[in-house]
């Protein structure tokens, strides 16, 4: 009888569309996914996915092409073409995320349903904190010149509900021994001299400095935050902001 009532309390994991992944789908991939999707959904299961989908078919091309064309066009650096880009994205992730109570419904937990929709998907359970806590740090950092004196930096994605910041250091990389602990306190070392820095905390991947010194070295390094737990800096990143 103890064994059943405790069966009866154990939560039930099932997987299913993945909400938090799907906007963290990288940007010059969306529409790449998008496409996936509505090639899984309208064009090759057809036998799965049936009865009336929450997106119709022409809306969801249409804004997937929208989105294609506004990023190209605000990639070629038309300021005039921000909002324009910046509407379609939200759009499109709109849309793709319309399909979860969907496909949910008709996969009921199962994989191979899931994977035929070509939406991400998880079981709902986040281990991004406990990784961090058992080390892991960012990797694979970029960075690309823009106007001058303004750098766009980012690093690899990671895990469901990673949170990120970054630290520039002019000309020098932070001394030795300075680190980040787990509780998020910035510690450096006694009687060193610290080069000039710039922090960005605003919690996205991918950011762009500004106000930085032309033709100037930096020093790149990001640190990720997640359920209470903040990571160590990842190795640092030699980078050159716009002349």
């Amino acid at each position: 009888m103890a064994k059943q009532l405790k069966a009866k309390k154990e939560k039930v994991i099932m997987l299913k569309v993945s909400v938090t992944a799907i906007k963290e789908i990288e940007i010059d991939k969306l529409g790449g996914a998008a496409h996936d999707v509505h090639q899984g959904i309208f064009v090759l299961n057809p036998n799965v996915f049936t009865g009336t989908k929450p997106v119709a078919e022409v809306v969801l091309t249409d804004s997937i092409t929208l989105f294609n064309s506004t990023r190209s066009a605000y990639k070629q650096g038309g300021t005039s073409a921000q909002l324009p880009y910046e509407e379609a994205h939200a759009a499109l992730l709109v849309n793709l995320i319309g399909f979860k109570p969907y496909v949910d419904t008709i996969a009921n937990g199962n994989e191979i349903t899931l994977k035929l929709s070509m939406l991400p998907y998880s079981n709902g359970i986040n281990e991004t904190g406990t990784l961090i806590k058992n080390g892991a740090v960012p990797t694979l950092l970029t960075y690309k010149p823009t106007t001058t004196g303004s750098v766009k930096v980012s690093c690899k994605s990671f895990g469901k509900g990673a949170k990120f910041f970054c630290i520039a250091t002019e000309n020098d990389e932070l001394p030795a021994g300075t680190h980040v602990t787990l509780d998020g306190q910035l510690a450096f070392p006694n009687n060193v001299l610290i080069p000039s820095y710039v922090v960005n905390f605003n919690g996205k991947r991918n950011k762009t400095l500004v106000n930085l010194k032309p033709k100037t070295d930096y020093y790149l390094t990001f640190v990720m935050i997640c359920g209470g737990y903040v990571s160590d800096m990842s190795a640092a990143l030699k980078i050159v902001c716009g002349n």
